[in-house]
């Protein structure tokens, strides 16, 4: 089985006007990562000063980075070929806002299927005090280095989905 782990950081939570930011993302054989991708995206606009103290992603830190159709463009070509792409919280926002970027960018998008570490969650326990990645990671002993950025929230996402295959 080969899926791939995804994560993104946005400027913001609306598909129609907001952008990515950074892709991060781990592809897994067998329950091994074999390959990794990470890139920050240019959005061409400023970013907005709220979503810099979540993630510590400023204009500065995206200045020299290749616009949103240069990396969607590599990010296509690493999910090519997987049986599927994961992501916390992916199906409600990660992967909307991954269709609405490809299509703004005018990249085609036969699009993949797409589970979500929360939904795979509830159906294993249904009593959680909380969903959140922050809480599943406290739950399940899982270290997330470095919250909100997106190949950090990668790792902790692997590692969570990892574990939750045990159950």
């Amino acid at each position: 089985m080969r899926y791939v782990v995804f994560d993104i950081e946005t400027t913001g939570l609306d598909t129609n006007n907001d952008s990515i930011i950074e892709i991060g993302a781990v592809k897994v054989e067998n329950g091994s990562i074999v390959e990794t991708f990470e890139e920050l995206i240019n959005p061409g606009f400023p970013i907005p000063y709220f979503i810099t103290q979540i993630n510590g992603i400023d204009d500065a830190v995206v200045e020299n980075a290749p616009y949103p159709g240069v990396v969607l463009t590599k990010f296509k070509t690493f999910i090519k070929d997987i049986d599927f792409i994961i992501g916390h919280n992916a199906k409600r926002f990660d992967y909307p806002f991954l269709e609405s970027e490809f299509r703004r960018n005018g990249i085609r998008f036969e699009g993949v299927e797409c589970k979500d570490t929360i939904w795979e969650t509830k159906k294993r326990f249904r009593s959680l005090p909380g969903y959140s990645l922050a809480k599943l990671c406290a739950h399940f002993g899982i270290v997330n280095q470095t919250a909100h950025r997106a190949l950090s929230d990668v790792m902790a996402t692997y590692e969570l989905y990892e574990k939750l295959k045990q159950y």
